[in-house]
């Protein structure tokens, strides 16, 4: 009874402060913060009017392919409850809220699996619920909550169908997390095999976190693996086949819909590989591993520390090399390799994409990674223990030295972590809602006076769509000019406004001071603005201190 209080409690504990936040950002002024999430919420629209799984917001009404369906389709339901915008952004942040708690279930179940006791998986899922991260995908319609998941749902059922009568497989073996108190849900030597269903039904979770996000690719070759290296080929080939049909359905649908233009909006907007291939040649793959080698260990690091007080990227990459250490010494301790497979594959694809690997693309591999850093402390603590026993005075200083760095890590990991969701992230999204109103009067001048079919450029396009009812694209700023550290490059394409507007018949252009903040471009709003300023073809119409709206004159 006690420990079903203390868990509970934990889970409390765990869902309060994203509740608080979701809750005062109900109306969800941050909509845009990641543009996907609008992207996500634009296409969840036109499903629910019944115009095809489409970018609405984009001229020409692309279909979309560059996003599988299972998220904007849950959102499109919000769209036919609530139809109103943006009175329905409450209901859509109280369902972003209501995956928190599913994604908390999964890690709790997968920390069993792994052979954690109760106490560790109480303080780890009280981690996982308190990351300030987790807490802002739980109020975004943003589907890493919902993919993560159903990726933790597949790895775990595809461990328990692994399980054979070989207790030698099953049992966690001494040196593990918790030996001495194994999950009563563990395997016993002496059980007969899993059903087979467990398989398919892993394959299925497979194919929906794929259909989520496809970064659940390498699943569909890592889970296979996994059973053939225990010699069960019959299991693998269930697997690959549960899951195959949701990644060939998708493949089909993208091959039958996606646009073959190679302009650089339609890449960035509907086209994955194009884009990728755009943006990395095959002479710049080893630079993009590098780049993106060094993204990955710090948002890893961030995932794992928060930290952003201080920025500390050398302790980020620590923190990040401790936790991969820890997941190979767990790996090689227990004999469960769904999950490290699964890793591996993920982050096989962030080192050669086009996008800088941050704390939302590992985000999927956070639960493992947050197990590999527990399990690489507490081999640190006990190596300390030891070092303690020894009588000579140098042994017991160096445990007294680690000790102590390691209490200042553990320190700073929950000052971070508080100082995240008490002040940072309020402050943060309380500048969002600042910037939002200051948008609002470009927004209203754009609907009382822009024409119905005027196509008009905004760095948050799918927003400007969603409050004026105009078509509206943005200038991608591609990710090769951040490999190359090539600021003059941004320069010159930002400076191509004229020709981009000519090119994509856009009437107006929306400018805001704070344009181009996702982009790592600090100057990236002066130098549009500059760019528009100078040319004659633009003609300011509406301003305020933070916005200004100029008619392209240039046809």
């Amino acid at each position: 009874m006690l420990k079903k209080l203390t868990a509970i409690g934990v889970f409390v504990l765990a869902l309060a402060p994203s509740a608080y936040l979701a809750w005062t950002l109900r109306a969800m002024p941050h909509l845009g913060y990641y543009h996907d999430d609008s992207i996500y919420w634009v296409s969840a629209k036109s499903l629910a009017q019944g115009n095809g799984y489409k970018i609405s917001s984009l001229p020409g009404e692309p279909f979309q392919t560059k996003y599988p369906p299972v998220y904007p389709v849950l959102l499109s339901i919000i769209w036919r409850l609530a139809p109103n915008f943006p009175s329905n952004l409450s209901f859509a942040t109280l369902f972003a809220w209501m995956l928190f708690p599913l994604y908390l279930a999964m890690v709790w179940i997968y920390l069993q699996q792994a052979g954690f006791g109760w106490r560790p998986q109480y303080i780890l899922t009280l981690i996982a619920g308190l990351s300030p991260v987790a807490a802002i995908f739980s109020f975004s319609l943003m589907p890493e909550l919902l993919f993560t998941a159903l990726l933790l749902a597949s790895i775990v059922l595809s461990e328990l169908s692994t399980q054979e009568n070989r207790g030698a497989d099953v049992h966690v073996r001494a040196g593990s997390p918790d030996p001495a108190s194994r999950s009563e849900s563990e395997p016993r030597a002496g059980r007969g095999p899993a059903p087979l269903w467990l398989v398919i039904l892993a394959g299925l979770c497979g194919g929906l976190a794929y259909l989520t996000k496809s970064a659940a690719a390498p699943l569909l070759f890592t889970a296979p693996i996994c059973f053939a290296l225990r010699r069960q080929f019959i299991r693998a080939a269930v697997f690959f086949a549960a899951m195959a049909p949701a990644v060939v359905g998708w493949q089909w649908w993208v091959a039958r819909h996606v646009s073959h233009s190679w302009d650089l909006v339609t890449l960035y907007y509907t086209n994955y590989t194009g884009y990728q291939i755009y943006n990395v040649a095959i002479r710049d793959i080893p630079l993009v591993v590098w780049h993106n080698l060094d993204s990955f260990l710090m948002g890893a690091g961030k995932l794992l520390t928060f930290d952003v007080p201080y920025g500390s990227k050398h302790l980020e990459r620590v923190a990040a090399v401790a936790a991969i250490a820890g997941c190979i010494r767990l790996a090689g301790r227990t004999r469960k390799l769904q999950y490290p497979l699964a890793a591996a594959g993920i982050t096989a694809l962030m080192l050669i994409w086009h996008f800088t690997p941050d704390q939302r693309f590992v985000f999927p591999i956070f639960p493992l990674l947050l197990t590999g850093l527990w399990t690489e402390i507490t081999n640190i603590c006990r190596a300390l223990g030891l070092s303690w026993r020894k009588k000579a005075t140098a042994d017991r200083v160096a445990a007294l030295v680690g000790a102590g760095l390691l209490a200042g890590f553990v320190l700073f990991i929950s000052f971070s972590t508080a100082n995240g969701l008490l002040r940072f992230l309020p402050e943060l999204f309380d500048a969002y809602r600042v910037d939002f109103q200051a948008r609002q009067p470009a927004y209203e001048w754009i609907s009382q006076n822009a024409p119905a079919q005027a196509n008009i450029f905004a760095y948050d396009d799918p927003l400007l769509f969603l409050y004026t009812g105009r078509k509206s694209c943005s200038l991608p700023v591609p990710p090769k000019f951040h490999y190359h550290d090539d600021e003059n490059g941004v320069d010159r394409l930002l400076s191509s406004i004229p020709d981009f507007s000519k090119q994509y018949h856009l009437n107006y252009l929306l400018l805001s001071r704070d344009d181009f903040y996702r982009d790592l471009h600090q100057h990236g709003a002066q130098v549009l603005d500059t760019a528009v300023e100078s040319n004659h073809s633009f003609e300011k119409l509406f301003h305020t201190p933070a916005t200004a709206i100029y008619r392209f004159n240039g046809f």
